[in-house]
């Protein structure tokens, strides 16, 4: 909150203000004095105003002056308020919720519950740009379309379970429902803050990131190659990331609760990296948490955001209330000064 003076040169009438009290106190008017045959007649008369603080009008004068003059220097507060324009970079993750992302190679989470946390991380640093979520298994479907309510995106991260579709790997159908959602979210509204920039454009700037511990073993649908050149026909980038330690991994029981099992780590990343060469994006490899926190970050460095901020104070008017009060107290004095007050010469 910011407080102002609109027209602070009006506040220099204030240096009238003692000129008008030491006139006062020196100026003695002339003496007058009224002769009484029996004095103590007075002694059934009310009080005489000269009993009474006859110094109240002239300071009620004063305080109405000193009012009305901050109310002339029109007092102002004001909120200060920033528009943040930002070219920013629209983002689909495509997450893997196949049975193996059970796997507990990134003790003591598996891997899909460590991916979330740092894919929620990595939304927490993009506040300015659109992002949204498929999940995906034997079948891809979109659970957030883009959007820049990440608090809502973040509950349907949090909200992902393996086990909510078939648990195989459906790499193809996942970027092809990337896809249609980069492809559906294109048009953005224009926005009536600042009409100079072109903000109702499409953005160029598109990314897949691509999450995932295996191989495709779907083959219905698109194939992950072929849905490849369908995003670099769109000039859409994919980061594709595998998701795994390399040889064995602990992996839990199917049957016996508590028990751990090794089994083989097969991540396709032949694949995978052909897939990002071809959209001109890059593959990575996490082996564990921190490693998939890097590749985040990485990933975050690669794609900036372009912002600009305006900044700018709306103020209200609050000369008002001093003039009211101006007014009310001049008006104190006046009926004072003709009544109770009152001088007769």
């Amino acid at each position: 909150m910011i407080f102002r003076f609109a027209d602070p040169a009006a506040l220099l009438f204030l240096l009238v203000v003692p000129v008008i009290l030491v006139v006062w106190l020196v100026r003695k008017g002339p003496r007058i004095s009224i002769g009484f045959p029996l004095l103590q007649e007075l002694a059934n008369l009310p009080g005489a105003v000269s009993s009474r603080p006859i110094w109240i009008p002239r300071y009620l004068r004063i305080a109405a002056i000193i009012v009305l003059t901050i109310a002339a220097a029109r007092p102002q507060s004001g909120e200060v308020r920033e528009v943040v324009y930002s070219e920013g970079v629209d983002i689909v993750v495509a997450l893997d919720i196949s049975g193996s992302m059970r796997a507990l190679d990134f003790q003591p989470q598996n891997r899909l519950e460590v991916a979330k946390n740092v894919i929620g991380s990595f939304i927490d640093g993009r506040p300015h740009d659109r992002i949204g979520l498929v999940l995906f298994g034997t079948e891809a479907f979109t659970v957030c379309p883009l959007t820049l309510d990440h608090d809502l995106l973040k509950i349907f991260l949090e909200q992902a379970q393996i086990g909510m579709v078939e648990e195989q790997t459906a790499i193809g159908k996942a970027i092809s429902s990337a896809l249609n959602r980069l492809r559906v979210g294109d048009e953005k509204p224009i926005s009536p803050v600042i009409p100079s920039k072109e903000i109702g454009k499409s953005i160029d700037n598109k990314v897949i990131i691509l999450v995932t511990d295996g191989v495709n073993n779907v083959f219905t649908g698109m194939d992950p190659v072929t849905a490849a050149r369908a995003a670099q026909a769109l000039n859409i980038k994919i980061y594709s990331i595998g998701v795994g330690s390399e040889g064995m991994a602990p992996f839990p029981h199917p049957r016996f609760p508590g028990r751990v099992v090794q089994v083989p780590v097969e991540i396709d990343e032949v694949t995978l990296r052909e897939i990002a060469s071809i959209t001109g994006g890059q593959y990575f490899r996490a082996q564990n948490t921190q490693a998939l926190e890097k590749i985040f970050s990485i990933i975050n460095d690669m794609e900036k955001t372009e912002i600009e901020s305006y900044k700018y104070t709306r103020y209200s008017e609050l000369f008002w209330w001093p003039l009211l009060l101006g007014l009310v107290v001049f008006l104190i004095e006046i009926i004072l000064s003709h009544t109770v007050y009152r001088r007769f010469p």
